[in-house]
């Protein structure tokens, strides 16, 4: 005993290999030196080589190490604050990324790009509206001669804001085009809004004028007298053009304020991006005024020689892109939404005049590109990527079959950041908020000096420049190309849980097919938020087998309780998705099987607590919970009512293994004899 004593006090451990493996594709092990050698960690990366890349790897290496390196140095800073990019990677994110420089005047405006078309074209047709056709000098004339009916009128200067409220027609153009010749900027005012938000923009904007039929009249009657000839100019560069309203989060919309520097900027990186000879360029005006898709459809022919058609407010999406592709219009480009773009495939698109579709305003769908491309493989199919407080467009990337779907790189003279909430650069692959500086970069919001302030921030990166927060979520990716990952604001909180919509429409849109378009919405419900699907399909979808499917895939909380089939999704006047317009859930969106009402006291029971927790009528006994709307906090509410009822606990375990009724009685039952035997006492004769 006494020689085991003393082995074991000089018993030590001089070293140990160990050998580990694990199934996960990536893993970092920190170890401590040995107790022999200096103090001190090493960091091990062990990653599947199939999964990573290797200069994925080397670039997490270099950031643990700076951030190891930062903290030894700056021992009490934040984390947030510690730069942990190589300075290869700030260089590539800063300047390789944003190499956009473009040398364009920077005194010019678009109507000097327009008065110069039309000295090289007179004679050209400028816009077609039904049976009426301007030419390129007849569109200058009465657009001059409404500029001088302007000055006239109300002393317009730098600045000034002029409404126009018109249904589509050729004298829409002409009113733009006097506006901008008078000095003034122009405010679109939907004809078709309500009247509370008309009246709502027309006193916030404090416009001198609102150009409408009735103005136009008495323009007419007196227009004569007026001249033709160009005008002094009176505007530069950094006036405005024009203030477009759009939604806002306190339920009054905001103007934007674009200036005349930032049009010419999209338009002239537009005419060189976008087309590659002269003989391009007709488009199509079928957009609201409001919706700054419309910029494009307008400005951009009129400084090539091209024309547009304008289309009577009358006819409907369907009509308009049936009449938009036919060879006797010989229009050969579209700018439209990615909701307008799915109508388009129900066309023959084989031997049609149109030849590029730029799509933009909301999140376009590979799907969506694969369907157009299997129709008509000549097509070329552009996704432009832009806020209206960057004028129109700032990213773009042309999308071809098969190809994963992103925004591109930034336009001309444009700058894109993804940052932190600390405003620090993020590296390649890291989701972050998209920030955007540059020639584009409107003024901010009319009259909204502290929302601007907010929003419209300083360039860290460049010294006296601007930069406006997008609110939206992107991440770099390796070869310059930015992907959207949605908006902040598309988040929502469900049961304590930070939900993204898009990721569950994402995949919705997996399940099959036949599915078209997806939307996700958290709407209230029984006094609580709940996620509802609304979908439109080509053909009738399981929704029994569709939740089933995203079970799979996503945590309980992020699985929708509501399905809700539709013909087609609502759009706004700008041909997006209205969310406003979906509709709110009740039991007919529910997954339900065939009725089976209950046979005995026990599910006569049961369905009445059921209906009660999940605010619902008639419940079946093979009706699943969860596909009623069932979560996991509802099913605490349950099995507390089912204790109190029945007077014994259920086991949570229990309860999810039996979701309906019919199976759930049986437990209870069951339970409930295997109790009264437990309890019997056994008496010995």
């Amino acid at each position: 005993k006494s020689d085991m004593e003393n082995s074991q006090n000089q018993l030590t451990v001089e070293s140990i290999e160990v050998f580990e493996q694990t199934n996960y594709d990536f893993n970092i092990a920190i170890l401590p030196s040995s107790p022999l050698s200096p103090p001190s960690l090493t960091v091990e990366i062990k990653y599947n080589a199939n999964a990573y890349d290797a200069h994925l790897i080397k670039r997490i290496a270099d950031h643990l190490f700076n951030l190891v390196k930062g903290f030894s140095v700056h021992k009490t800073s934040a984390l947030s604050s510690l730069d942990y990019l190589t300075q290869e990677e700030e260089k590539e994110l800063l300047v390789k990324f944003n190499d956009t420089d473009t040398s364009y005047p920077d005194d010019k405006t678009f109507i000097d790009l327009f008065e110069d078309q039309v000295e090289r074209t007179p004679n050209n047709i400028a816009v077609v509206f039904e049976q009426t056709q301007l030419t390129y000098q007849e569109l200058n004339e009465k657009s001059n001669q409404l500029a001088c009916y302007l000055r006239e009128n109300y002393t317009i200067k730098p600045d000034d804001l002029i409404g126009i409220k018109l249904d589509r027609s050729e004298n829409m153009i002409v009113a733009i085009l006097g506006i901008l010749k008078s000095g003034a900027a122009y405010v679109p005012i939907d004809v078709n809004y309500p009247q509370d938000r008309i009246a709502y923009i027309e006193e916030d904007s404090n416009c001198k004028a609102v150009i409408d039929e009735n103005i136009l009249d008495n323009f007419t009657k007196v227009q004569d007298k007026f001249s033709k000839e160009n005008l002094n100019t009176i505007i530069g560069a950094d006036d405005l053009a024009y203030v477009i309203y759009t939604s806002g989060s306190t339920g009054q919309p905001k103007g934007v304020m674009i200036e005349n520097k930032n049009l010419y900027n999209y338009l002239k990186w537009c005419s060189d991006f976008y087309f590659e000879n002269q003989q391009q360029g007709d488009f199509g005006l079928f957009s609201s005024l409001s919706f700054d898709l419309t910029v494009t459809s307008i400005f951009l022919p009129l400084i090539r020689g091209h024309k547009i058609k304008v289309f009577n407010n009358n006819w409907n999406a369907h009509e308009i892109l049936l009449d938009y592709i036919s060879s006797s219009n010989a229009l050969d480009i579209v700018k439209l939404t990615p909701s307008h773009l799915e109508l388009l495939k129900d066309f023959d698109l084989k031997d049609i005049p149109l030849k590029k579709i730029i799509v933009g305003g909301e999140s376009l769908l590979s799907r969506q590109v694969d369907e157009i491309l299997k129709a008509n493989d000549t097509l070329t199919i552009y996704n432009e990527y832009g806020p209206t407080e960057s004028t129109v467009g700032c990213m773009v990337k042309v999308i071809s079959k098969d190809s994963p779907i992103t925004i591109g790189k930034p336009i001309s003279n444009t700058q894109i950041y993804i940052l932190d909430d600390c405003l620090n650069l993020l590296p390649i692959g890291v989701t972050g908020k998209l920030y955007i500086s540059g020639a584009g970069v409107g003024r901010g919001y009319l009259n909204k000096a502290e929302l601007t302030q907010e929003k419209f921030i300083e360039n860290p990166f460049i010294e006296g420049e601007k930069m406006y927060d997008t609110g939206d979520l992107g991440r770099w990716l390796a070869d310059g190309d930015l992907e959207f990952l949605g908006r902040i604001d598309h988040q929502v909180k469900i049961r304590g849980y930070r939900i993204e919509l898009g990721e569950i429409e994402n995949v919705i849109l997996q399940y099959s097919q036949d599915l078209k378009q997806v939307v996700v919405a958290a709407k209230e419900s029984n006094d609580e938020k709940v996620l509802i699907a609304y979908f439109t399909t080509v053909n009738t979808i399981d929704k029994s087998a569709l939740r089933s499917f995203l079970q799979e895939r996503l945590p309980d909380y992020m699985v929708p309780g509501f399905y809700v089939e539709l013909e087609e999704l609502p759009l706004t006047p700008n041909g997006k998705i209205n969310h406003k317009a979906l509709s709110g859930a009740d039991g007919e969106d529910l997954i339900r099987g065939e009725y089976v009402a209950p046979r005995n006291e026990t599910e006569q029971k049961l369905v009445a607590i059921w209906q009660e927790v999940l605010g619902i009528e008639k419940v079946g006994v093979t009706d699943s919970f969860f596909e009623l709307g069932g979560n996991s906090l509802k099913v605490m509410r349950l099995l507390n009512t089912i204790e109190k009822t029945f007077l014994f606990k259920m086991p949570v375990s229990q309860f999810f293994d039996n979701p309906n009724i019919e199976s759930f009685s049986s437990v209870i039952n069951t339970l409930k004899l295997s109790s009264s035997n437990q309890n019997r006492k056994s008496i010995k004769i």
